[in-house]
C-alpha cells in the first residue's frame, strides 16, 4: 500500500516519539542534542528533523508546531496519522509569579493547562480537563531530578492571545492557580482523547520572562537574559530525551 506525505508536514512517515517545537529555530538546537541527527524537510515553516537519543538509540522526529493551538492541532493529527504515539512539547513560557525563583531561565513541567483557547472545544468540551499524561509527566520529573534540576510544577495557562488589550488579564489566572503561560500545552493534553488508542503527551517549558515582575529577554541586559534562557532551554531539551530513554530502559517504550 502507497503511503502519501501529510499535506503541510510534508512526510509520510514520522517516529513514535516526536518532540515538538513552536519556534522553527529551535528545532536544529533541539536536533543538536541527538545522535545521527537529520534535517527530513522544511515547508511553510515547518521544519522537522529525525535523531536518535545517545543513550538508547530511541529515535526521535522533532517537528514545528507553529504558534498557537490551531497549528498546533494540524502538526499533532497529521503526526498522529504518520504514526506518532508520544509527544513532548519543548517551548518557552512566561511566568505568572513573582520572584527570583521564577525568572528568565526557569523550567516547568506543567501537569494541566487551562483551555483558554478557541481549538480544543472545537473537539472536545470544555468540561473536559487539559492534563499531561501521568506517565510521561513523572518521567519527566524523574528525568529532571537525574540532571539535578528544579522544574516549577503546576498549571499551564494555554491562551490565544499574546498581546492582550488588557496587560493585568494574566493575574486573574495566576490567582486561580496558574504558574506559567504559552499558547499550545491545551490541544495537546487534549489531543488524546479525540483517538482510540493511547498517546502519551507532556510539556516541558522554559521561562522567557516574569509578567508580574515586568521582565523579559529583551529587556535589560538583554545579552544575560538571553544566556540564562538559553541555558535553560537547554537544560529542558536534556530532559526530555533523559525521560524517553528512562522510559526505554524501564522497557515502557
Amino acid at each position: 500500500m502507497m503511503t502519501m506525505p501529510q499535506p503541510h508536514i510534508k512526510l509520510e512517515t514520522v517516529d513514535e516519539i516526536c518532540f515538538l517545537s513552536g519556534n522553527p529555530d529551535r528545532v536544529p538546537l533541539i536536533a543538536s542534542f541527538l545522535e545521527k541527527s537529520q534535517k527530513l524537510i522544511e515547508h511553510r515553516g515547518l521544519i522537522s528533523y529525525r535523531g536518535v537519543s545517545p543513550r538508547t538509540k530511541t529515535p526521535i522526529t522533532i517537528l514545528t508546531t507553529g504558534m498557537g493551538c490551531p497549528s498546533t492541532a494540524i502538526v499533532l493529527e497529521e503526526a498522529y496519522r504518520a504514526g506518532a504515539k508520544i509527544f513532548i512539547r519543548i517551548g518557552s513560557t512566561g511566568s505568572l509569579k513573582s520572584g527570583k525563583d521564577m525568572g528568565i531561565g526557569t523550567i516547568f513541567i506543567p501537569h494541566a493547562a487551562i483551555r483558554d483557547e478557541g481549538t480544543s472545544i472545537r473537539f472536545i468540551p470544555l468540561s473536559y480537563p487539559a492534563t499531561a499524561n501521568p506517565l510521561l509527566y513523572q518521567s519527566l520529573l524523574e528525568a529532571a531530578k537525574v540532571l539535578q534540576l528544579s522544574p516549577k510544577k503546576g498549571i499551564v495557562l494555554s491562551t490565544d492571545i499574546y498581546y492582550s488589550n488588557d496587560p493585568l488579564d494574566y493575574k486573574k489566572w495566576a490567582n486561580f492557580g496558574a504558574i506559567c503561560v504559552e499558547m499550545e500545552s491545551s490541544i495537546l493534553f487534549t489531543f488524546p482523547a479525540t483517538k482510540s488508542i493511547d498517546i502519551l503527551t507532556g510539556s516541558i517549558l522554559t521561562s522567557d520572562g516574569n509578567l508580574p515582575d515586568n521582565t523579559n529577554i529583551y529587556a535589560g541586559d538583554k545579552n544575560t537574559n538571553i544566556k540564562k534562557f538559553n541555558e535553560g532551554l537547554n537544560s529542558a531539551i536534556k530532559c526530555a530525551i533523559e525521560s524517553v530513554d528512562l522510559l526505554k530502559e524501564k522497557k515502557i517504550l
